[in-house]
C-alpha cells in the first residue's frame, strides 16, 4: 500500500516495443557514409601522362568507288608538336591512293599536309605493299598550341572496278614528330589506332543501308 505524499520506489516501466529512434539514426548514418564515399570517389585523381594519337577510321565502300579515310589527331597539351609524320603501309592490290587534303583542324592552324608513296613491296604471296607517308607541318613561326586536335586531313582512295568483298587494312607502322623547342626536338612516344576500307558488294550494302532507310521513311 502507498501511503499519500510518498512515491513509489519503483518507476513505471517504459512499455517493451520497437525503438523509433533507432531506424532514423541509422539512416543518418548510412547517409553521413554513402555521402562521404561519394566525396572520396568524387576527389579528383593525378591523371597519367597522354600521348599524342593517331588514329583512322573503318570506311566503307563498293567496287569501282572512291573513299574518303580520315586522319585525326589526339594531341598532348603538355608537348605540344610542331609537325608530324604518318607512315602508313596497306595492300594495294584493289586500293590505289589518290591525293591528300586538309581536315578542318588543319584548315583552321594553316598547317602544310603533304603525302606520297614511299615504298611499294610485293610479299611472298605477291601481294603488293604500299607505304604511304603523310606529314603535317606548321608555319613558322607555330603558334604555341602546336598541331590542334581533330581531323587533320582526308585521304582519297579509289576502289578497283574489280575488287571483290574484302577488308583491306591501314596500318600506320612509323609515328614521328618535332616539338616546339629550338631547335626543335623528336618526339617518338606517338601513339597510333589503324583503320581499315571495308569493300563491300552492292547486296551488302543494300542490306545494310535498307533498315535504316525504312525505318526513316516510315517514321515521316
Amino acid at each position: 500500500m502507498i501511503r499519500p505524499g510518498r512515491q513509489s520506489a519503483e518507476r513505471p516501466r517504459a512499455p517493451i516495443g520497437p525503438r523509433k529512434g533507432r531506424p532514423l539514426c541509422l539512416g543518418l548514418l548510412t547517409a553521413a557514409l554513402g555521402a562521404g564515399s561519394l566525396l572520396f570517389a568524387a576527389a579528383p585523381q593525378a591523371s597519367a601522362p597522354r600521348a599524342p594519337l593517331v588514329s583512322l577510321a573503318e570506311i566503307k565502300g563498293t567496287s569501282g568507288s572512291s573513299v574518303l579515310m580520315p586522319l585525326s589527331l589526339a594531341a598532348d597539351p603538355k608537348r605540344p608538336l610542331r609537325s608530324l609524320t604518318v607512315d602508313i603501309e596497306f595492300v594495294s592490290k584493289s586500293l590505289t591512293f589518290q591525293k591528300i587534303s586538309r581536315g578542318i583542324a588543319a584548315e583552321v592552324a594553316n598547317a602544310d599536309i603533304q603525302a606520297r608513296i614511299v615504298k611499294e613491296q610485293d610479299d611472298a604471296n605477291g601481294l603488293k605493299h604500299v607505304t604511304l607517308r603523310v606529314t603535317a607541318s606548321l608555319p613558322d613561326p607555330p603558334p604555341a598550341s602546336g598541331l590542334p586536335d581533330g581531323l587533320l586531313a582526308y585521304l582519297l582512295f579509289q576502289i578497283a572496278p574489280e575488287a571483290q568483298s574484302f577488308t583491306i587494312k591501314l596500318t600506320p607502322v612509323a609515328v614521328s614528330g618535332n616539338d616546339l623547342s629550338s631547335p626543335p626536338q623528336r618526339v617518338e612516344n606517338i601513339a597510333s589506332q589503324p583503320g581499315a576500307v571495308v569493300i563491300e558488294s552492292l547486296r551488302e550494302m543494300y542490306d545494310r543501308l535498307a533498315p535504316p532507310l525504312a525505318c526513316f521513311f516510315f517514321s515521316h
